[in-house]
């Protein structure tokens, strides 16, 4: 079997969806242990497609760190692509290189008789499937089955809020808009961390709030997702965390190591 151990100083960043691709880019650009590393995306800089994320495949053997979106509304479309990644950089997975995972979570994990014993069976696939070092639950991706339906365009990603979180911002308000706000991107400097870091702990009291009011009986153990060392589940080595809260400072540490 081959083994890839030269890797450059570079992460994929494997999605459909610009704008996480750019929300991605932009948090790892503007954090010091990753401002200089190369970050790849596929696409012609306007739109991805799977065949773009296929040609690519070989070519994540090379970087230190693949981000792949896994949501469950797009991994169907690219499955090929990503049995092809996962084969070709499972030899050196957690060792030479760090595939990091963002994605909605198991479908089933809002209905309160579920809740968050959902995450054990899914995080455990996703470990064999991927061999990944960490899963990140992004609530923005989080979907039902009838909104992806109700898409504009065949095939096309949502780009409102998911209707769960209509409650705690406003109604169909865009996921971009959402992303650069939680990012500061309109602040530069000093003011962008002071503020990026106050509005962090605005999203953090809405995740907060939403442990609260639909897994009070898991609150406890939900509220260590929010932390940099994960939510853990019993048998499972894969943790999860949530999107964005350390998503950056993890990077950088896998980086270094």
């Amino acid at each position: 079997m081959l083994h890839y151990t030269e890797r450059k100083n570079t992460i994929h960043i494997i999605t459909l969806d610009r704008i996480l691709a750019e929300d991605i880019c932009s948090r790892l650009h503007d954090y010091p242990d990753t401002a200089s590393v190369q970050l790849i995306v596929p696409g012609n800089g306007k739109t991805i497609t799977p065949e773009d994320i296929h040609k690519t495949a070989h070519d994540t053997t090379g970087s230190k760190i693949l981000i792949m979106d896994v949501r469950s509304h797009t991994k169907p479309r690219l499955q090929q692509a990503y049995s092809d990644i996962a084969r070709f950089n499972r030899p050196d997975a957690n060792s030479f290189c760090h595939i990091v995972l963002i994605g909605d979570g198991p479908s089933e994990y809002l209905l309160h008789s579920i809740g968050v014993n959902a995450f054990h069976h899914y995080l455990a696939d996703l470990r064999t499937d991927y061999v990944p070092t960490l899963f990140f639950a992004d609530p923005f991706l989080y979907y039902t089955q009838q909104e992806v339906m109700d898409s504009i365009q065949e095939n096309a990603l949502p780009v409102k809020i998911p209707h769960f979180l209509e409650k705690y911002f406003m109604k169909n308000l865009p996921v971009k808009t959402v992303y650069e706000y939680f990012r500061a991107a309109e602040k530069k400097g000093d003011e962008k961390i002071k503020i990026k870091k106050q509005r962090q702990q605005q999203l953090k009291n809405v995740i907060i709030k939403l442990i609260d009011e639909g897994f009070p009986h898991h609150k406890e153990k939900l509220d260590q997702a929010l932390d940099k060392q994960g939510c853990s589940f019993p048998g499972e080595s894969l943790r999860l965390n949530v999107y964005p809260f350390y998503f950056e400072e993890l990077i950088g540490d896998f980086l270094k190591s």
